[in-house]
């Protein structure tokens, strides 16, 4: 059951890289109990704002197009576009719930629909890696590593952009195009169109709204951060509703460390009351068993 919408914690980035140390450990604080309380917290004045806007108008552009031409945007190793199972044309190829497309780092997909926005995509992807790697540098001081504990891991890091497009509900619809999961990898910056849609699902089993405001960045936790600080910190499952009127748009920012870096229990999150609960496995391995598999370890039960 989904009530009321639910408040979460607001980060305010800049503090984050204050120079003034009262300022700089009382945001970290903050960061830290929403890390370990819900594992979803907003992040204003990140500076991505004008960008989220540009990456916007290119998602409703491209999705507006005739199904017939976005179909040419190909879909090779997990990359390039998907469509709507039910707008599909070419029924041989795979279809998802929604439409989106995934782009890596590197220009994975060659398309002359992408071409023009490609390099704003990529500034927008640099920008977002500098954020998640200040945010992970924060936590790490909580979790007692160096600074560039996660740094370090991050200089070939796999990491795919999403454009999501959510059809408005129709009969033959279904009410969670994306059902009750968690994220694979280590962190997640998820930009918003304003339009309600994203719900949380509480410690206690209860689902709420989110209220994401236009331009708005939700950071959420992963599965592999939540191994390495042997839940420390929340991966929390989450779903997305299919909007009832218009559109709706997101962009999630899936970010994770180099495929060869092991992800092994932090020594200060392990205690004789919270013993050491996961084996060391690569980041490339982890995220393949996910990505393979119909199961969602952080959720006990079909929650959709």
């Amino acid at each position: 059951m989904v009530n009321e919408s639910l408040k979460i914690q607001t980060i305010n980035y800049q503090n984050l890289k204050s120079n003034t140390i009262e300022i700089h450990n009382s945001e970290i604080e903050l960061l830290d109990n929403a890390c370990k309380n819900l594992g979803f917290f907003n992040l204003v004045n990140h500076g991505l704002e004008d960008q989220i806007t540009q990456l916007f108008d290119f998602a409703e552009t491209f999705f507006a197009l005739p199904q017939k031409e976005k179909e040419k945007v190909p879909r090779e190793n997990r990359y390039g576009y998907v469509p709507n199972t039910s707008e599909a044309l070419n029924l041989r190829r795979k279809t998802g719930k929604a439409e989106f497309i995934d782009l890596g780092l590197s220009d994975e997909i060659q398309s002359l629909l992408l071409e023009n926005s490609m390099q704003q995509i990529h500034e927008y992807q640099n920008h977002g890696l500098m954020i998640a790697s200040e945010v992970l540098k924060a936590l790490g001081i909580k979790l007692g590593v160096s600074k560039s504990f996660f740094k370090q891991k991050m200089n070939n890091p796999q990491c795919r952009l999403r454009f999501l497009h959510y059809l408005p509900l129709s009969p033959n619809s279904e009410e969670y195009p994306l059902g009750a999961h968690t994220d694979y990898g280590l962190i997640t910056l998820l930009a918003t169109d304003g339009v309600a849609g994203l719900e949380i699902q509480k410690k206690d089993g209860e689902w709420l709204p989110v209220n994401t405001p236009k331009g708005s960045l939700i950071v959420n936790l992963g599965d592999m951060l939540a191994r390495w600080t042997n839940d420390r910190y929340c991966s929390t499952p989450h779903r997305a509703r299919i909007p009832k009127r218009s559109s709706r748009y997101s962009i999630p920012f899936f970010i994770n460390p180099d495929p060869n870096v092991v992800i092994e229990v932090i020594d200060s999150c392990v205690s004789d009351r919270n013993l050491n609960r996961y084996k060391p496995i690569t980041a490339g391995a982890y995220l393949a068993s996910r990505i393979d598999s119909d199961s969602e370890p952080y959720i006990e039960e079909d929650l959709t």
